[in-house]
């Protein structure tokens, strides 16, 4: 192998998990290309052993200016004066006159701004003080983050040029949202304390003002807010969230909501008043705790919801045992019984952690589809881009409301590869319900259904293979010509997008090639007329969203056209280093 097997291990696991505070990142517009950072030596002309240097020096200095960053969310400006070189020269984020001004849906109006040539050089007193100005309206701030898109060393080590996007997002008077992303060159040199700026040369920034927020956090009035321990702290000693399921369970026309922690479950019933009531152990659902994607649908046809819940944890060979996939029946008046084992899903010994359901061969019962994942803390993936130690598949026939029988390997969908959601839908409009399964490690598959129940993995044939880490799909029409488009969530990281960039110059490795998708983030697949999905370029947008997850997509804003929301993020903290 041309690199170290340590980059790769960095790039996976160091690199993917770095990008989490990255959140919301966008392309650059394709009218205004960047400024071109003055560099010492260009990578491409580095020997390619040198990489791993060179991505640990480029980390140094992102870590240093994530530190610069927490500085200025807390408006503490002497800490932040620490990681300013002496010498320093910046340019200022304004005041500028904006080049273009957008008047966008909802309230919503975006200035433009690029910065010529010439714009004033400040000194690091005054340039600090002009991000003092910026920030000073604020009533609050979410987040202030120079984030290290891309670096390059002097051959000393002791100076950097780097490529950087700022991102500031806080709260103005009146409950005005307030967001500014910009671009920008930089110079850093290497001091006693580490990694410091020596030159800030902004390019274009724009600046997002909505009047009122979209959403407003209303959990703890609700009645919906609970505070878990930290992680990896007693009662929160595990890797994953739980989810959670909406749906009208008791049928008075309100959605309810189930959701689940180590120490105990949740159903909130809607009071339709904008508040909710605790009635898990009414509806006798308090145990067992710790379900993953807890699923609502009616299983036996009776007009009300049950609830199907999957478990993490099944391990064979001496290793102790978890809780099985879990079936409760609703008796129409908002109570549950357990009928896992008289409906044979009790018996199934898996790792799951997401299920969807769809009538699958047509026969007017509801099945259920459970992703089979594998125990992180108890097994590790044979292989970085094409696992196939995980748990299998499980396809739960409907036996028209007596019960269940496992048919994935008659079926054709068990597979072994860490797969993590599914999204159902019948994507070529034949009357059955195709399958696509993200797959944590690896290629994704579609199963395409044949309608006699069995189904044709296609994912290759139809352009899909998103070769990644798969942790979410959605199928939608996002282009508004009536056929369904599919988006799927997957890992970004700037980190890892560095050594990317680095390896695409020169590909002839086959395992990097394979790595190339692995921390380039989600996916947006058009659908054609041949019923193939062509991937929408990077600069349409929608891509990055770090370490992603089930994306929902929706009109938010009442526009008519689908928006995408996308969960993200792992372990975080109050520091941005913190993940």
């Amino acid at each position: 192998m041309v690199l170290q097997r340590n980059v790769f291990l960095r790039l996976l696991l160091v690199g993917l998990c770095g990008g989490l505070c990255g959140c919301g990142e966008d392309s650059a517009p394709a009218d205004a290309p960047p400024r071109e950072a003055p560099a010492s030596r260009p990578s491409e002309e580095r020997p390619r052993q040198d990489l791993e240097s060179v991505e640990n020096l480029t980390e140094a200095a992102a870590n240093r200016l994530i530190e610069f960053s927490d500085a200025l969310r807390k408006r503490d400006f002497d800490a932040a004066g620490a990681y300013v070189a002496p010498g320093f020269q910046g340019r200022a984020f304004g005041p500028t006159r904006p080049e273009k001004t957008l008047l966008l849906p909802a309230g919503v109006t975006r200035s433009l701004h690029r910065i010529g040539e010439e714009a004033p050089w400040l000194d690091a007193r005054l340039w600090l003080r002009s991000i003092e100005d910026l920030l000073a309206p604020l009533e609050s701030i979410e987040r202030v983050f120079f984030k290290t898109r891309a670096g390059d060393f002097s051959p000393d080590r002791q100076s950097g040029s780097l490529r950087l996007t700022t991102e500031i997002i806080g709260r103005k008077a009146g409950g005005v949202m307030w967001a500014l992303y910009g671009h920008a060159g930089a110079e850093v040199v290497l001091g006693a304390g580490g990694w410091r700026l020596r030159r800030f040369d902004l390019e274009r920034y724009r600046i997002t003002e909505r009047r009122r927020p979209m959403f407003t956090d209303v959990a703890s009035s609700a009645g919906l807010s609970w505070t878990a321990p930290r992680i990896g702290t007693k009662g929160n000693d595990k890797f994953y969230w739980r989810g959670a399921a909406t749906a009208d369970f008791d049928g008075d026309g309100f959605f309810d909501v189930f959701t689940s922690t180590n120490e105990r479950n949740f159903l909130y019933r809607n009071l339709g008043n904008g508040t909710f009531e605790d009635v898990t152990e009414a509806a006798g659902l308090a145990r067992p705790t710790g379900p993953t994607a807890p699923l609502f649908l009616d299983y036996d046809n009776d007009g009300d919801l049950d609830l199907f819940l999957a478990f993490v944890g099944w391990e064979e060979d001496g290793v102790p045992a978890g809780e099985s996939l879990h079936l409760f029946r609703n008796d129409g008046r908002g109570r549950f019984t357990d009928v896992s084992a008289e409906t044979g899903v009790g018996a199934i010994r898996m790792c799951a952690f997401s299920a969807v359901a769809a009538d699958f061969d047509g026969d007017g019962w509801l099945d259920i589809f459970v992703c089979g994942y594998n125990r992180l803390d108890a097994v590790y993936p044979d292989s970085w881009y094409r696992a196939t130690n995980g748990t299998a598949n499980v396809l739960l026939r409907n036996r028209k409301g007596r019960g269940f029988v496992d048919v994935a390997r008659e079926a054709g969908v068990a597979g072994h590869a860490w797969t993590y959601a599914a999204a159902a839908a019948d994507f070529d409009e034949d009357g059955d319900q195709d399958l696509y399964v993200a797959n944590d490690y690896g290629d994704n598959d579609f199963f395409v259904n044949r309608g006699d129940g069995t189904f044709e993995n296609a994912a290759k044939k139809l352009g899909v293979l998103d070769t990644g880490n798969g942790m979410g799909a959605a199928f939608a029409d996002l282009d508004g010509d009536g056929d369904l488009d599919l988006y799927v969530s997957n890992m970004s990281s700037s980190a890892g997008n560095r050594i990317l960039r680095r390896l695409a110059q020169r590909p002839t490795d086959p395992l990097e090639a394979k790595l190339f998708k692995l921390a380039a983030g989600n996916s947006i697949f058009l659908q054609g007329e041949d019923g193939r999905f062509e991937r929408l370029p990077p600069e349409r947008g929608g891509i990055s969203a770090s370490w992603a997850w089930s994306p929902a997509l929706l009109d938010i804003d009442l526009d008519g056209t689908l928006d995408i929301y996308v969960a993200n993020g792992f372990i975080s903290g109050n520091s941005l280093k913190d993940t």
